[in-house]
């Protein structure tokens, strides 16, 4: 029997949302959304995903001094020029930076008749070295954890045909391999549709805190995305804990309920700060650059009790 919870909800969406439109680019632009956050040093970086009206995406960097708002538009990231890439890559979306060691390493979907997964890796948030493809076609949402795990780079990622999370390991970053399933859309009460990882894992002492994006259908025809928390054990990634039983973010503002695609949040990317508190950068309708703010301890509740 399922539970009936008390009315607190553990995000809050941010009142000057959305943060980052098209109308804010300096190039033409019909929508910037579900980009990827970090703060370095004293700044808050994102790396948008822009679409233009000829519908091709591209990356391009923001900076701010608060995380909100004041929000600095800056270069657009080049694309590697090598033949393999151009072959694979006729588009790039749903980036993902992961911060390792002194090393940010950034995560993207390149798309030409498949999707495949790239990966770029920065220092400053400013220039971008090409590390390779990471996987073969057929994969997206690949998000890496910030640390390796028994010796092992580890990551989360998304069989592109099928509504699951996986993770899988590396020695090196470029050999991967011993793919473990964490979790199907049947594990989730609000994805039956298809399920995939949003953001860098958080490391608690209880486990793994990972939001997921969820999606459900309504009547066999509307789609709706919404955000939900896994937590899984620090030692063995792939098994899970507990799913929560709620989900954490839901289509509820015009923003989100309506724009190109309708009745979404898609919770791509977030910032832990030290006192626990989280800042979850979303798109909204894929149209709108959109955050929120939780915590750690209110993702946990939610992972564990409700």
């Amino acid at each position: 029997m399922r539970k009936i919870y008390s009315k607190k909800r553990p995000v809050r969406r941010f009142a000057g949302n959305p943060i980052i439109t098209a109308d804010m680019m300096p190039f033409s632009c019909r929508g910037v959304f579900n980009s990827a956050a970090v703060k370095h040093e004293d700044r808050y970086v994102m790396i948008l995903r822009c679409e233009g009206y000829n519908f091709y995406n591209f990356f391009c960097l923001a900076e701010s001094p608060n995380g909100y708002d004041s929000w600095k538009i800056g270069d657009i990231i080049p694309m590697p020029e090598d033949p393999e890439y151009v072959k694979y890559a006729r588009v790039q979306y749903d980036p993902r930076i992961t911060k390792i060691d002194d090393t940010y390493y950034f995560t993207f979907c390149c798309h030409a008749h498949e999707a495949r997964m790239g990966l770029m890796s920065s220092k400053d948030m400013r220039s971008f070295k090409w590390e390779g493809f990471i996987s073969g076609i057929g994969f997206r949402n690949t998000v890496l954890f910030p640390e390796k795990i028994n010796g092992l780079y580890t990551a989360l990622e998304r069989p592109n045909a099928v509504g699951e999370i996986w993770t899988t390991q590396s020695p090196d970053l470029h050999f991967w391999g011993n793919q473990n399933r964490l979790m199907n859309n049947n594990d989730c009460t609000f994805g039956w549709g298809k399920i995939g990882p949003c953001g860098t894992p958080i490391k608690t002492p209880k486990g793994w805190l990972i939001i997921f994006h969820a999606v459900s259908v309504v009547c066999d025809y509307e789609y709706l995305y919404h955000a939900g928390v896994v937590l899984t054990e620090l030692d063995h990634p792939h098994k899970v804990i507990r799913v929560g039983d709620e989900c954490i973010l839901t289509p509820e503002m015009p923003y989100e309920n309506f724009g190109h695609t309708p009745n979404v949040v898609f919770a791509s990317s977030h910032i832990v700060e030290p006192d626990g508190s989280i800042k979850i950068y979303y798109g909204g309708s894929d149209r709108y650059q959109c955050v929120a703010d939780s915590s750690v301890d209110e993702l946990l509740e939610i992972a564990l009790e409700r």
